[in-house]
C-alpha cells in the first residue's frame, strides 16, 4: 500500500510472535522480513552471489586502508589538536562562538568527502538582549549505492567545562603529548570519537574512492546539557531514517584493561510527579492551622518511597529485575575502580554497598535506582516566604533495567502511592502524573550487527570482547534514538578505563586512539559484507536510486541507430518475402519510414525519449 501523499509505501503489519525477538538478530529478519520489491530491474534482488574472491578483494582493501592510518596517523593527531583548542562547551553560552566553529569544521570535511548536508537551528530559550548565535545540528548522508547497508554515526563536539585551577597538568583546551597519553578535554569523549570516524572514511575515499556501504551522520553540541532540541527533530525528520540499517554510538564501557566490554542493554527511565491539591490558591502562612498543608503530605509520601538505605519499597518493581549471572559477577570482580578517588573526586563522606567493590558496581550497573529531584511550586529562592502553597508537586524518577517497562512500573507506582494513602488516611488529594518515560532496551548478543562489531574489534585488539544483557549501559540520547526511530542500535567501547573523561587532565593512551580509528574501518567492512535488503518497503522505487558507486561506473556505450538497423534486420528475416512487387516495394518504403522517425516516437519502455522542438 503506497502513501498518495508522500508516496512512500507503508510497511507491512507483520504477526505477532510468542517467542522472544531480539531486533537486529538473524531471527528478525526471518520474522519480519520486508515487502519484496517489485521492480524488475532490482540491483538487489539481481545482484550476483558474494564468493570468495569477493571476501579477498575486501579483506585486500582494508588491509590497505589500515595500512594507510598508520602511515598518515600524524595527520589524525593534528586533527584531534585542532577540534581540542576550541572550547566548545555547551554549559557556557559565552562559548556558543566556539562550539559553532568546532561544527563548521566537521560540516566542511565531510561536503569535502560528498555528503549532502542539512543544518537545523535549534531554538533554546534565553534573554531577550541576547544576540548570540542559536546552535545548530547536523543531518549529513553520504550514498553510495541502493545495493549496500546504511550506517548512522552520532556525534558530538561539545564538552564539559574544564578551567587550569582545577589541578590539569596544563591548560585544558591545549592538545598536548606526554609518554604516549594524549592530553586535553574531550580526547577521550565527543571530539575523540568524531575524529575517528572522519580520519576513517577519509583514508576509505583516498584508498578507494568510493565507500562500501551508505553513511550517515548526525552531529550536534548540545549533548552535555541534555541534547536540547534534538529529539524534536529526530521527530519531525523521521523520513531520514527510513533506510538506516543501523545507528552506531560510542562509549566508555571498559570497565579493565584487559580486553573492551560491550553492553547489549540500555537503561530506561520514568519520570513523576507526585501532585497534592489542598486548595485554589496559596494563602498566608498566619492560617496554617485551619487547613491540610499539601507540602507536608508530599514529604510523606515521597519519603515511603524508599528506606533510610534508598532502597525502593516497591516489592513489585524489584521482582522485575533480572537475576545478575556468574560471569556478571566475575566481570565486577575484575573491573578497575577505586572508592577513594571516586569519593575524593565528588567530596563525598561515604557510599552505598562499600562492603566488596563488586557489590558496589552491582548497584550501579545492574539495579534500578529512584532519585528524588525536587518540588514544584514550593518556594525555593533565598529568604524567608510566608506563604503556604496550596499545589505543589513532588518529582522523582526510576531508573528502568531490561524487562522493566514503563506501563508495568507506573502500574506499580499508583497502587503503592494510592494504598500509602490510604493506609496514612492524608487528606489533601493526590494525583500522580507520569511526566516523562523511555522503556530500557536490549538486543541479543547473537545479534547480526554486534556481531560485526565483535569481529572489528577482535581484528584489531587480536581478543575478543566481553559480552553482556546485564551490564546495562546507561545514554539517554541513544535510549531515545531507539524510542523514536525503533532501530537497531550498536555501542562501540572507545575508551579503556586508564582514561580520564569529563574529569581533570582527561588523557587516553596513544595506541589505543589509532586502534579506535580502525575500529571504525573494521566496522565499515563488516557492515558492508553483511547482505543487504531492498527498502522499496518503506522508500518508493528504492532500487532505482543512482549512487555514487552508479556514477563512477564506465557507461555502457550504447547507439539508438544500432538498435534500429537491428530491428530492422530482425523484421525482415522473420517476415516472408511478397508475392507481389508493388506490395514489396511499399512495405520497403514503409520500413525506411519508420526507421527515419525512430528517433522521434515515444516508445513504451524507454525512459529517454527523442522528441523533436
Amino acid at each position: 500500500m503506497i502513501d498518495p501523499k508522500t508516496h512512500v509505501r507503508l510497511p507491512r503489519r507483520s504477526k505477532r510472535s510468542s517467542s522472544r525477538v531480539y531486533p537486529g538478530s538473524d531471527e528478525e529478519l526471518k520474522v519480519s522480513h520486508p515487502e519484496a520489491c517489485r521492480c524488475e530491474h532490482c540491483l538487489i534482488k539481481n545482484r550476483p552471489k558474494w564468493t570468495d574472491e569477493d571476501n579477498l578483494r575486501a579483506s585486500a582493501m582494508h588491509r590497505q586502508v589500515d595500512a594507510a592510518i598508520e602511515k598518515n596517523f600524524d595527520e589524525a593527531l593534528a586533527d584531534l589538536e585542532d577540534f581540542v583548542r576550541l572550547k566548545s562547551v555547551s554549559a557556557d553560552v559565552e562559548c556558543i562562538t566556539e562550539s559553532l566553529k568546532a561544527m563548521c569544521m566537521y560540516r566542511d570535511r565531510l561536503e569535502r568527502m560528498r555528503f549532502t548536508i542539512y543544518e537545523y537551528n535549534i531554538n533554546i530559550p534565553r534573554a531577550i538582549c541576547d544576540t548570540s548565535p542559536h546552535p545548530k545540528v547536523i543531518f549529513a548522508h553520504y550514498f553510495s549505492s541502493p545495493t549496500k547497508n546504511t550506517v548512522l554515526v552520532y556525534a558530538y563536539l561539545d564538552v564539559a567545562p574544564a578551567k587550569f585551577e582545577d589541578g590539569w597538568l596544563s591548560e585544558p583546551f591545549e592538545f598536548y603529548m606526554n609518554d604516549d597519553m594524549l592530553y586535553g578535554r574531550g580526547v577521550s569523549t565527543g571530539k575523540g570519537m568524531a575524529v575517528c570516524w572522519l580520519q576513517a572514511i577519509e583514508t576509505w575515499l583516498e584508498q578507494h574512492g568510493d565507500l562500501p556501504i551508505n553513511i550517515k551522520f548526525i552531529v550536534e553540541i548540545m549533548h552535555a546539557v541534555g541534547s536540547v532540541g534534538l529529539q524534536h527533530y529526530i521527530e519531525v525528520k523521521r523520513e531520514f531514517f527510513q533506510d538506516v540499517d543501523c545507528i552506531v554510538f560510542g562509549n566508555n564501557s571498559w570497565i579493565n584493561d584487559e580486553r573492551p566490554l560491550m553492553s547489549c542493554s540500555l537503561t530506561g527511565w520514568a519520570h513523576f510527579g507526585l501532585e497534592m491539591r489542598g486548595g485554589a490558591k496559596s494563602i498566608e502562612g498566619a492560617s496554617g492551622g485551619l487547613v491540610y498543608e499539601p507540602m507536608t503530605d508530599v514529604c510523606t509520601l515521597m519519603n515511603s518511597l524508599v528506606d533510610n538505605l534508598h532502597v525502593i519499597q516497591i516489592p513489585a518493581i524489584q521482582n522485575m529485575v533480572r537475576p545478575t549471572a556468574v560471569t556478571e559477577w566475575t566481570l565486577l570482580e575484575s573491573a578497575i575502580f577505586s572508592e577513594y578517588a571516586y569519593k575524593d573526586q565528588f567530596g563525598i563522606r561515604r557510599l552505598r554497598y562499600e562492603l566488596t567493590k563488586a557489590e558496589l558496581l552491582h548497584n550501579r550497573w545492574c539495579q534500578g535506582t529512584m532519585t528524588m529531584h525536587g518540588i514544584e511550586g514550593s518556594f525555593s529562592r533565598k529568604g524567608s516566604c510566608t506563604a503556604l502553597p496550596m499545589s505543589v508537586m513532588g518529582k522523582f524518577s526510576i531508573k528502568l533495567l531490561p524487562d522493566q517497562m514503563v506501563s508495568l512500573v507506573q502500574t506499580h507506582v499508583e497502587e503503592f502511592l494510592h494504598t500509602q494513602y490510604e493506609d496514612l488516611k492524608i487528606r489533601t488529594t493526590l494525583k500522580i502524573h507520569l511526566l516523562d518515560a523511555c522503556d530500557p532496551y536490549s538486543w541479543g548478543i547473537d545479534a547480526r550487527y554486534s556481531k560485526a562489531l565483535v569481529r572489528s574489534i577482535s581484528r584489531v585488539y587480536q581478543v575478543e570482547p566481553d559480552l553482556s544483557m546485564n551490564i546495562v549501559t546507561c545514554l539517554p540520547i541513544a535510549s531515545t534514538f531507539h524510542k523514536i526511530t525503533g532501530k537497531p542500535i550498536i555501542l562501540i567501547p572507545y575508551a579503556q578505563r586508564m582514561d580520564y573523561s569529563h574529569v581533570v587532565n582527561e588523557s587516553i593512551p596513544k595506541q589505543c586512539f589509532l586502534r579506535n580509528i580502525k575500529v571504525c574501518t573494521g566496522l565499515i567492512l563488516e557492515m558492508s559484507l553483511l547482505p543487504a535488503r531492498c527498502k522499496c518497503d518503506v522508500i518508493f522505487e528504492y532500487c532505482n536510486r543512482r549512487g555514487i558507486a552508479e556514477m563512477l561506473k564506465p557507461p555502457v556505450q550504447s547507439s539508438q541507430k544500432h538498435s534500429v538497423f537491428s530491428h530492422m534486420r530482425r523484421t525482415k528475416s522473420m517476415k516472408p518475402l511478397n508475392k507481389h512487387p508493388e506490395e514489396h516495394e511499399t512495405n520497403k518504403r514503409k520500413r525506411l519510414k519508420d526507421w527515419l522517425c525512430a528517433p522521434f516516437r515515444r516508445h513504451r519502455n524507454n525512459h529517454y525519449i527523442f522528441s523533436p522542438k
